[in-house]
Formats: C-alpha cells, structure tokens, sequence
C-alpha cells in the first residue's frame, strides 16, 4: 500500500476486524468502538464516557533498578492517560475502578505509594473510586488496569469522525521526547482545555496523541474520511534535542489533536484563556491521504504494540 494512503497499524487493522465481529450496538451506545470513548446515553441529553487503559511494567514504566520510575509517578500516569481520553470527548471525569496485578515480591510500601499516586490524582480531578481488584502474577509482571467514567452532552461530544475538508489542525502542547524528558509521568490531562473546546463549540474533531502525532492523526482522517496536509516548519518540538521524526512519531504526549472550521480560527486564537500552547498545525482536506505542507506524502510511523 503506498505511503500516501491512510494504511492500517497492525494494531488498527486487528480491531476493525473484531469489531466488525461484535453483535448489533443497542440504540443507546451512541459512540461504539473506535474513538477515545464509548459513549452510552442516558437521559437528559447526556451521554456516560466510558473508557479503559492499562499500564504495563517496563513498557509504560521502569519497574527496577537506578533509574527505577517512582510508583508515585507511575500511579499517577495510569488515571491521567485515562483522564486525557475523557478531554478528547470534551467531556468531565467523574469515576473510575482499578484493577492491578503485582508480583509478590512488591513490598507494601512500594504498593501505597503507586496507590497513593493514583488517589492523589484522582482528588484533583474531582474523580472518585469506586472499586477494584487486586491479584498478584505468578512470572513478576505487574499491570495496572484503570476504567474511567465521565459525562458529556451528547450535542457537544467531540469525536474522532467531525473533521470536514477545509477544517483546520490545531494541537495544544508540545511533542516528541517525552520518556527521555519524563513527560509521559508528569504531563497534564487537557481536561479544562477539551471540554473549553467542546462547550464553545470551536473544535468539530479531536483526540489525544497517545501513539503519536502521525498515527494519531491518520486516526482522525480515516474516521472522518478526510485527508490532512500537515505542516512540519510548525511542530512544536519539547526540547531543542526534539528531532522532527521524534516529534512525528514518538507518543505518549498526551496532547489534544484537533479538528476547528476554518471560519473559526481567529475566535478560536483570539478566545483561548489557556495558557498551554495552541499551535495550528494544517489543513484537513479531501485527498484522504497525509502530506506535507509542499503536498509530498508522509509514512504514517508511530507505536504500534502489534510490532514492539
């Protein structure tokens, strides 16, 4: 498949199989697989966000040694990764539930503090546990699993599938080298910034850049059936280090990618109360394919767990 077509990660293609496999969707999930959230209503004009993500030792963070990742951090990372899906749907956190499977050798002091991190996080968020589970693995891997829950109107949910051609690409924040820079720890979930979007509806699409900005891009693309001309003079890059192909490719930034009308864009500048960066990245158009600003085709490269 050539470059400039919006081709499947591994990942991706493995899903839209399955998912064209599951029964008939009841009327009331309004927003099935495929985007940051699930989206059921019920009632009121409202829909429940439901959405779950795993964090995986020495994949997601250094389990041991001296540059071991603090379990505080680490708990911390696992409900704001999920609180950053809630902010692509524009919508407001309000539960979750953990589960967690440890090795035994984890000391209890080691388990507060990754606990402790969570809570502490889920206090400033306004989000409140209501349950879980504990178990401990048999071969030293330890996972933690968080469901998080939230609200959004269903006229406001942003989606991955609103882009229109002649939409413009914002994207908040920065990207590239963010484990080298401790981001992916210490990054902050665009809860205030999405839902800010979603309630003076100046954004038509969005997501968060988890897998990175190519990928995560091409995500919003093929659900809107859209094409996107990205202009690389303008990434913002997290360190001067940052190269280009990092920025592009890396992930775990946690950034918010967007889709805003044309028409939109000066309120969009001229409104924004945040004083986390707003960058205009590109054009949505109606090749269905990623470019750059000189129209030459981009690889679509990113992280993909069905190849790493």
């Amino acid at each position: 498949m050539s470059n400039s077509t919006l081709s499947l990660t591994g990942e991706d293609s493995f899903f839209a199989k399955l998912f064209q496999a599951l029964p008939e969707m009841p009327a009331s999930v309004v927003v099935p697989p495929g985007d940051d959230c699930a989206g059921i209503r019920f009632g009121d004009g409202r829909l429940l966000l439901v959405a779950v993500d795993q964090l995986v030792g020495d994949r997601h963070y250094r389990t041991d040694g001296e540059n071991a990742t603090s379990p505080r951090l680490a708990g911390r990372k696992l409900l704001a990764r999920n609180l950053s899906d809630i902010a692509a749907m524009g919508g407001h956190p309000t539960f979750c539930l953990l589960a967690g499977a440890f090795p035994k050798s984890r000391a209890q002091s080691w388990l507060e503090e990754y606990y402790g991190g969570i809570i502490d996080t889920a206090r400033a968020y306004a989000v409140s546990m209501i349950g879980g589970d504990f178990a401990a693995t048999a071969k030293g891997d330890e996972v933690g699993s968080l469901t998080i829950l939230g609200e959004v109107e269903e006229s406001l949910v942003l989606l991955r599938s609103g882009a229109h051609p002649g939409d413009l690409l914002y994207a908040t924040g920065c990207f590239g080298s963010s484990f080298p820079t401790g981001h992916h720890l210490k990054f902050t979930p665009r809860c205030q910034e999405g839902r800010w979007l979603a309630t003076h509806r100046l954004a038509c699409a969005a997501m968060d850049v988890s897998d990175g900005l190519l990928v995560d891009l091409a995500r919003i693309c093929r659900a809107s059936g859209v094409g996107c001309q990205l202009d690389l003079t303008r990434i913002p890059r997290r360190t001067p280090q940052t190269t280009l192909q990092q920025a592009l490719t890396d992930g775990e930034d946690y950034e918010l990618l967007f889709a805003v009308p044309a028409a939109a864009g000066q309120e969009l500048r001229q409104k924004w109360p945040f004083q986390t960066p707003l960058t205009r990245l590109g054009v949505f158009d109606s090749s269905g394919a990623l470019s750059d600003q000189e129209g030459q085709p981009l690889s679509i490269a990113g992280w993909d767990h069905f190849q790493r």
